[in-house]
């Protein structure tokens, strides 16, 4: 948990749209089984959105 905390979360999560988006992804993947590369192209749009609304 650590290793993931540090390097990962320290670095992406800046505000708390970003822990929605992380958690989003990991709904998908986790819960609603999509293959990875599906998650990533839904993060990066999500994460353009975010973008530009904030």
């Amino acid at each position: 948990m650590a290793a993931l905390y540090h390097p990962v979360w320290t670095s992406t999560i800046k505000s708390p749209y970003d822990f929605c988006l992380a958690l989003i992804a990991f709904t998908l993947l986790m819960i609603w089984k999509l293959p990875p590369w599906i998650v990533v192209i839904i993060s990066a749009l999500g994460g353009v959105v975010l973008s530009v609304l904030t």
